[in-house]
Parts: C-alpha cells; structure tokens; sequence
C-alpha cells in the first residue's frame, strides 16, 4: 500500500512543489488550499500524514488540527511556517502538531521527517 500525504498550503506554487517533490519520493499527495478544504477532503483510511502551513485564509493550520485531533488523532502532522517564535511553536505543538519546521527549510529535511515517521510506523507494525 502506497502511504498518502495531505498538502495543505494556501500558496499553490508550493503546494506543486511539495506535490512534485513528495510524488517523485514515492508517495500519493493530496492537496487543499486550506485547512477548511483539508477537513473537506479528508479520507482517514487513506490519509496517513499531512504537511501543513500555519497561517491560511478561512481556517488556520492550527484550527484544522484542533478539529483533526478530535476524531483522527492517529493522522501525523508536520506544520510548516514562516512564523517561528517559540509561542507559536508551543501553540501548535499545543494543537496536536507532531512536528514543527520554520521556513525557509531545505526540502530534503521535510522529506526525511516525512520518511522518518513511515520508518516508525512500519518498526511498530512489524514488532
């Protein structure tokens, strides 16, 4: 089974990115411009981990993992933003955000967290 990623950037130039990048690393990527959207489109059974901006129109990135974590806590969330003051790391931490990374970011970075985490899924499967 292919795992699945949610992007959800309010930018679409770097929700391609992130698509290009993640697609070409393997994986099936989902998209939504916003966390209202994500919410929207959100299938859990086939969602295992989603890439998030912080500040988005309509609903937040952390709003959404508010809303996330009420029914679908299992889903692993990295926020990225641009906004990287230890408060508002310890709001989405806070959140339910499993991971927290400030732009600009070297992508390689994202992807290793991303790979990281399927690493951990599949050692406890497997244990």
């Amino acid at each position: 089974m292919q795992a699945t990623v949610m992007v959800v950037e309010d930018d679409a130039a770097t929700r391609r990115l992130y698509r290009f990048l993640l697609t070409n690393s393997g994986y099936t990527v989902l998209e939504a411009e916003d966390g209202k959207a994500a919410l929207e489109k959100l299938d859990p059974q086939t969602c295992d981990v989603i890439i998030t901006d912080m500040n988005m129109p309509r609903m937040g990135g952390i709003e959404m993992v508010r809303i996330l974590r009420q029914t679908h806590p299992h889903i692993y969330v990295i926020m990225v933003t641009a906004f990287g003051t230890p408060d508002t790391e310890k709001q989405a931490l806070r959140a339910g955000v499993n991971e927290y990374l400030t732009k600009p970011f070297d992508f390689e970075e994202l992807e290793r967290r991303v790979s990281a985490y399927f690493a951990r899924r599949a050692e406890k499967s497997a244990s």
